[in-house]
């Protein structure tokens, strides 16, 4: 058996297959949120992910504008963080890694990456949220909404069999403008995936399929 060894060869194959797989879907999305589809299958290697993979009118657009302003990210856990932060062109703040966050979960019998949602409410208004692996974190989100702040674009993929999707349905039901994977799916590539495919749409680096 013949491996592809070269890893641009690898990257431009790998499109191609996602090329081919979403071809049955492409009426489905503008452009800009194909490109976005794109780089999750990519990122996670799973098709079948773009049968729950849901944009509100708007929210790429937003996102672009976000990025391109240097915008504030706000991500759930250091895993999301990390697969972002070599390209994002804004600041980036982990709210499970806040400090303070550990001795709120304590105190109120939360789970961290809440706790870091709501000590960073103050700042969520006008940022780039991406939640991809605490339900929770999307929980807090929420409650600072339900109080009047709204983020630029929430990305809501967090993964999980308890109250994943159930907080993403409660995401989708508000009017942020909203990146949403459905049904217990997920993770933090996908967020990342998501975030950086905003970065690549903002710097002019759009995918021509």
């Amino acid at each position: 058996m013949n491996f592809l060894l070269d890893p641009r060869t690898i990257e431009a194959e790998s499109f191609h297959r996602v090329e081919a797989a979403l071809a049955p879907y492409r009426h489905r999305f503008t452009k800009e949120e194909l490109e976005v589809v794109k780089r999750v299958i990519h990122a996670t290697g799973d098709v079948s992910l773009v049968e729950e993979l849901f944009f509100r009118p708007g929210a790429v657009a937003a996102g672009i504008e976000a990025v391109s302003k240097g915008t504030k990210l706000i991500c759930d856990v250091e895993m999301v963080a990390a697969g972002v932060r070599n390209r994002y062109p804004g600041p980036v703040k982990v709210a499970v890694s806040l400090p303070g966050a550990a001795e709120l979960a304590d105190k109120d019998g939360v789970t961290r990456s809440l706790a870091g949602m709501r000590l960073l409410k103050g700042e969520l208004a006008g940022s780039l949220v991406a939640v991809g692996n605490a339900p929770t974190a999307l929980l807090g989100v929420l409650e600072a909404y339900r109080e009047g702040i709204r983020p630029a674009l929430v990305v809501g993929v967090p993964v999980g069999l308890v109250g994943a999707a159930e907080a993403k349905e409660a995401l989708w039901f508000t009017d942020l403008p909203a990146v949403v994977l459905g049904g217990t799916r997920g993770g933090s590539p996908v967020a990342a995936a998501v975030v950086n495919a905003l970065v690549s749409l903002a710097q002019g680096e759009l995918q021509e399929g």
